[in-house]
């Protein structure tokens, strides 16, 4: 089977790939609930990590029902003692809409690229310095990646949702090891056609290394053999090295997806 995409014109959307398996992400840890202007995921259990607080699908067509929506979303989720801090405008939303609300509100505008492989890679070169390997059989491995990644204020209930969403079968996780050493973490997450590339992160000692690239190749490679039609991700517009990185490896972007969040502090 051949990958090949034309983001431009009649090719597989790639925005909206990435909005669908954000959701089933989600899904995995975050009870959903349809408000009147997006859908509201939120996780009692893990209520100082953001991604699994936040109101996702936000479509908006005036200022007025931006104060409505902002309105709605707060009073779900101090219902169950959360604070949502972040919004994720849906595919066709137009930012100028709410851009001045949102701004005036305390939130600030975070956008992320779209990307998507272009075509797959004619061969890749194994590096044998390192094994990648699944995390469910390296999960002491993985959880200590997982808390290097982790921020500060989320700390380790960051990482009891990274293991948490282990076992779903749709996820396939992966460490990998520079000897009896973790050197970084990487999984595909399979929804329907589409495959997602999540969690790819490499520890600050092992970068530059080719441990990235190595992950990055297994991945890729399992994306073939599960025959997806679209191998995505999404990666923050200020991620400049992470953006030529993934270029490098075969990506190309496309679109933007927009999103807003509110400092806690």
């Amino acid at each position: 089977m051949d990958l090949s995409l034309n983001v431009v014109a009649d090719g597989p959307n790639i925005r909206g790939s990435i909005l669908r398996t954000n959701q089933a992400f989600l899904d995995l840890v975050s009870m959903k609930t349809t408000l009147d202007f997006g859908i509201a995921f939120a996780a009692p259990q893990f209520p100082t990590v953001s991604e699994c607080n936040q109101f996702r699908e936000v479509w908006i067509e005036s200022p007025d029902d931006a104060a409505k929506a902002l309105a709605q979303a707060d009073a779900h989720f101090t219902e169950s003692d959360l604070k949502c801090t972040r919004w994720a405008l849906a595919e066709g939303q137009k930012a100028e809409t709410i851009e001045t609300f949102m701004r005036d509100a305390g939130f600030q505008r975070d956008d992320r690229v779209a990307m998507a492989l272009d075509g797959w890679p004619a061969s890749t070169v194994a590096n044998d310095n390192y094994r990648v390997l699944p995390a469910r059989a390296m999960r002491a491995a993985y959880s200590e990646v997982c808390s290097q990644r982790a921020s500060e204020a989320e700390g380790e209930v960051r990482v009891e949702v990274d293991i948490e969403r282990l076992d779903d079968h749709r996820l396939d996780a992966f460490v990998i090891m520079d000897g009896k050493t973790p050197a970084g973490i990487c999984s595909l997450f399979q929804v329907g056609d589409i495959g997602r590339i999540a969690d790819l992160y490499v520890v600050e000692s092992m970068r530059r290394k080719k441990a990235g690239t190595a992950m990055t190749n297994h991945i890729i490679a399992m994306a073939r053999r599960l025959t997806v039609s679209v191998v995505c991700l999404e990666v923050r517009e200020s991620n400049v090295a992470a953006i030529a990185f993934l270029k490098q490896c075969g990506f190309i972007e496309a679109g933007k997806l927009v999103e807003y969040v509110r400092p806690t502090a």
